[in-house]
């Protein structure tokens, strides 16, 4: 059988046909961009041109090629309202800074660890799900109160294509809504912040079908829809030794476990527990990945043409700086140039300016496989394990240099691949939904057969201790709510 992965991501979108019969087959068929748009001062995303971009890639491959079943991914945290089936406006992105208006008068009713431990999920420097919810419920009340149903952004698509409303356990866990033992949503936190609960929709196993495309008959089916769920279940972790890196926009770095971590070790780290395939657990922390990278091309495009990743890696692999910065220091938001704000940030922390294109994309490179190395200690040590590989997926996998560092950092192998995970493990959640492959495990066993692996090995002259260090160090300084 033949499958379409729709994967959405926040820099694009991109449509994949695949099966796992005789082998496995993932093959790109489309892409298009996909980014925030600024509107009356706030960030939204534009469903009407993301969708008249996904219909057009769908029609294109679908008037081509057979396909027998197709399954939605996103991001994670951004929603959708629905009133009788259709959106009421333009879903807010998370990288809208007001959203987290209301953050304090939450916290005043529920403490940060006691949502921790009810969730799963951290506090966090994006607003998530439940930040936006009580946003619209304090500052936007008639907008909500127009609303019979909150969806979250892969099952938004799914309903304008054709699926009945819904969610699934992955990408709502992403919510802080949900309770990560039950897989069910927390209604009574929901009551005691006095948001309404009856918008909420049932939550349903991957694999379910959801409905036809409207287009064609061509069955719907629910994958993990939090596209790192799909990431990593397009892995072929093995055992409790493992641990995955999923590159993006995002960076997600974690272990996938049997149960939630729960402590206040795991609070203080900043880490969160989010459901995955197969009813897994990645316990995980998220870091703000080739954001920064695609800011800059951005910033650095001629007449809308970007410069190629080529190009700026091959300068960066000749550029010599050993600066770094805190990816996730609050500086680096949406607004403004993003290689004026690393500058400003190396010339604040004392460091070398990055003064070329070459030089600020390896301060990128190198803070981005650092921050990924201390992040990855810190979760092993809270969850009482120890690791002797790591998997990478996503974009990362292409990139050379970043894998190299990234070994040398983590001071372990790196095996590097599938480039295209999410999509891998969305088309294989299918194909264990239609009965063409057994469970996740048998997948992933097939995945490693099938598709080829990089393998870095650390540099056994490297000392690691120093970059992990400095970047604790940067860490522990905010630059981002200073006074510009």
């Amino acid at each position: 059988m033949s499958h379409l992965a729709v994967d959405l991501g926040a820099s694009g979108g991109k449509v994949y046909i695949g099966t796992f019969e005789d082998g496995i087959t993932v093959e790109p068929v489309g892409r298009f961009a996909n980014r925030p748009v600024e509107r009356n001062g706030r960030y939204v995303w534009d469903l009407e041109r993301l969708l008249g971009s996904l219909r057009g890639e769908l029609d294109s491959v679908l008037g081509t090629r057979d396909v027998d079943t197709i399954a939605v991914d996103t991001w994670g945290v951004d929603f959708g309202l629905l009133a009788d089936g259709e959106p009421l406006t333009d879903p807010y992105s998370y990288r809208d800074p007001d959203l987290d208006a209301t953050i304090d008068e939450i916290t005043e009713e529920v403490g940060r660890f006691e949502l921790f431990r009810r969730t799963g999920i951290n506090h966090w420097n994006i607003p998530n799900t439940l930040w936006q919810y009580h946003y619209l419920a304090t500052e936007q009340p008639d907008l909500l109160s127009q609303a019979d149903q909150l969806v979250m952004m892969p099952q938004l698509i799914a309903t304008i294509l054709g699926a009945r409303p819904t969610s699934e356990p992955t990408i709502a866990s992403t919510t802080q809504m949900l309770n990560p033992k039950t897989r069910e949503w927390d209604r009574a936190l929901l009551d005691r912040l006095d948001l309404p609960t009856e918008p909420l929709p049932d939550l349903e196993h991957s694999g379910t079908t959801i409905g036809t495309l409207d287009t064609d008959d061509i069955n719907m089916v629910l994958p993990a829809s939090h596209d790192t769920a799909s990431a990593v279940a397009g892995l072929p972790l093995g055992d409790d030794s493992s641990a995955f890196l999923s590159t993006g926009t995002w960076f997600i770095a974690g272990l996938e476990l049997d149960a939630p971590v729960l402590t206040r070790e795991a609070f203080e780290l900043g880490a969160s527990n989010e459901l995955g395939a197969d009813d897994t657990v990645r316990f995980l922390s998220n870091i703000n990945g080739f954001f920064l990278l695609e800011e800059c091309r951005e910033s650095w495009a001629t007449d809308g043409e970007r410069p190629s990743y080529e190009t700026l890696l091959t300068a960066a692999a000749d550029a010599t700086t050993d600066a770094m910065v805190n990816p996730d220091d609050s500086l680096f938001g949406i607004e403004g140039s993003m290689p004026d704000r690393i500058q400003r940030y190396c010339q604040e922390t004392d460091q070398q300016v990055p003064e070329t294109r070459g030089a600020v994309v390896r301060v990128i490179v190198r803070s981005l496989a650092t921050k990924a190395a201390i992040r990855l200690e810190d979760l092993t040590t809270a969850a009482g394990t120890s690791i002797d590989r790591l998997y990478l997926g996503g974009g990362g996998v292409r990139n050379e240099l970043f894998c190299q560092q990234l070994a040398a950092t983590v001071d372990l192998p790196v095996y590097a691949g599938p480039a295209d995970a999410t999509a891998v493990g969305n088309i294989l959640l299918q194909a264990i939904a239609t009965g063409t492959v057994s469970d996740l495990t048998a997948g992933r066993r097939l995945i490693a057969r099938g598709m080829p692996l990089t393998e870095y090995q650390p540099p056994t002259d490297a000392s690691v201790a120093a970059a992990r260090d400095r970047m604790r160090n940067l860490c522990d300084r905010t630059l981002g709510n200073q006074t510009e």
